[in-house]
């Protein structure tokens, strides 16, 4: 049976396809899609999940509900050689050699590659068929002629001042994920519901074409941007020698680099510009998100704003004991909570603390896993210890919800990115201000969207990024005034009660996932 055929008839109501995120790391995203999960009882779920490298992570770090019928792993590398046997490989290798020498055809996944990168739009009808074709062997790809005579075309027309050897492994770096994901078929299922752009928003996009279901795409962080700020601070393609071996990780001269970047930043463009094309609704969190995939080539007809939502009922009580403490003569108690991972900038949160502990009394913890990049962590370890403050500045790792909002007094977020930060509503929720960087909807569930938002007052305080002054100047001035905590911590609440509801949001998505396309009215539309 067909991939078309099978996917003909569904065995779930929904495939959701994820990347480096549920069921294996804990984060944002995890913890909605687990939310999603348990608020649509009724509904069928097959999970697939796009990793980076089998065997890079085993453990689940959620527990599957009911109503997920099956989880499918794929990853974009494999560390085995392909085939296993290298005598296997090199007669593969000659096969595909003696294939492309013969006239015929080119592979379309080859030409989709080209288009991807050399033409505009990016990520058409036409294109994706291409793609959905899947005639393209790993084993051509590695080493087939015609392969190499693309890397050399699409080098001399994007990345003539790099170094040719370094441009070569990059191009395969990039594309060998979407090979190999290609050759997946697609887990039979009604609707596809791609979490972002990048590998998995692609595959989702394949899966669609080829099934003839519908897509959902969802983003939560803009993928396009997140992986921008990645390049730039990426030592790998920064300028500054050469190594002995030549391969994708190594570093290399200024120009060079330089090309690479913008090839890598132009490549994951592409593969949102076919998420974008096929899907027939693309959600954001905020009117900021919103604007960035119109921006990045999403149809604006097709483009909706839906909140994340928290239960207000279940911080009720929480909020009720902050009230009562907020008179407190101890230490300031602030809190990051989320994954001690670069993008979330632990180091200026550090520094602000340091900074804010000159002028008042300040008890700061670090919350959330540990593991997902231990040389970040030692790095922020290190700067606390260097900065004298191991006794004020404290790792808590990962905890759950209600003990961590019993155990601070400010939510601090200091992050280079985010989409609409679930730990803000849960914070606004439990009647805590926040202080976070402009980002994402951070400074609109702050400061409110429309007149009536607005009109309930600030639930904290919006800084730049990585101004580790200013952040501690937002802490001094919530420690010096518990008055205006509470007013903040009581705007929050009331914001997150009125607009911020996960009943609200997740009805809208099971009306999708009924209907196969987006409720309300054509257009763009904000809930």
């Amino acid at each position: 049976m067909s991939p078309a055929e099978s996917a003909a008839r569904p065995v779930a109501d929904v495939c959701l396809v994820l990347e480096g995120t549920y069921p294996y790391t804990p984060g944002g995203v995890s913890s909605w899609v687990n939310d999603l999960l348990h608020a649509l009882p009724a509904v069928r779920f097959v999970v697939a999940h796009v990793g980076a490298e089998r065997g890079a992570v085993a453990e689940r770090r959620y527990v599957l509900p009911p109503n997920v019928t099956g989880l499918v792993d794929l990853h974009c590398r494999d560390p085995r050689p392909e085939p296993a046997d290298g005598a296997a490989l090199r007669r593969a290798a000659r096969s595909a050699r003696r294939r492309h020498a013969r006239p015929g055809r080119p592979s379309r996944v080859l030409e989709a590659f080209r288009r991807l990168l050399l033409e505009e739009p990016r990520g058409d009808a036409a294109l994706l068929d291409d793609l959905a074709s899947n005639d393209l062997s790993i084993a051509e790809f590695l080493h087939g002629g015609r392969t190499f005579d693309l890397i050399l075309e699409i080098g001399d027309r994007l990345a003539a001042e790099a170094s040719f050897l370094h441009f070569f492994w990059h191009f395969r770096s990039m594309h060998l994920p979407l090979v190999r994901l290609l050759g997946a078929p697609p887990p039979p299922a009604a609707v596809y519901h791609a979490l972002c752009t990048g590998y998995a928003g692609a595959l989702a996009a394949v899966w669609s074409r080829r099934t003839g279901r519908p897509l959902l795409l969802t983003e939560h962080g803009i993928y396009t941007r997140e992986r921008n700020l990645e390049l730039c601070r990426s030592l790998w393609l920064r300028g500054g020698g050469e190594a002995s071996t030549v391969g994708a990780g190594d570093r290399c001269d200024e120009a060079t680099a330089s090309a690479l970047r913008r090839t890598w930043a132009l490549h994951f463009l592409s593969l949102a510009r076919c998420a974008y094309a096929q899907a027939s609704s693309i959600v954001s969190l905020s009117e900021v998100g919103r604007a960035r995939q119109i921006g990045d080539g999403a149809p604006a007809a097709k483009t909706w704003i839906v909140p994340n939502g928290v239960d207000p009922a279940s911080r009720g009580a929480l909020a009720s004991r902050i009230r009562l403490r907020g008179e407190d003569r101890r230490p300031l108690r602030v809190g990051f909570v989320g994954r001690v991972v670069p993008i979330k900038d632990i180091v200026t949160f550090i520094r602000a603390c340091d900074l804010a502990l000159s002028e008042v009394d300040l008890e700061a913890r670090i919350i959330g896993p540990l593991d997902e990049d231990p040389a970040y962590v030692s790095r922020c370890r290190r700067l606390v210890a260097d900065l004298g403050r191991g006794r004020a500045i404290r790792f808590e790792g990962q905890r759950p919800p209600d003990s961590i909002y019993r155990g601070i007094d400010v939510l601090v977020l200091t992050s280079f990115s985010e989409g609409q930060p679930l730990v803000m509503l849960e914070a606004g929720a439990a009647g805590i201000p926040v202080i976070a960087t402009d980002v994402g909807a951070c400074r609109e569930m702050l400061e409110g969207r429309g007149d009536l938002d607005r009109s309930l007052g600030p639930g904290g305080i919006v800084t730049r990024l990585a101004a580790p002054a200013e952040t501690a100047a937002a802490i001094v001035r919530l420690a010096r005034d518990p008055r205006r905590r509470l007013r903040m911590g009581d705007a929050g609440r009331r914001r997150v009660a009125a607009f911020y509801r996960r009943d609200d949001c997740f009805a809208r998505y099971g009306a999708f996932y009924s209907q196969g396309r987006w409720p309300g009215s054509a257009g763009a539309s904000s809930a």
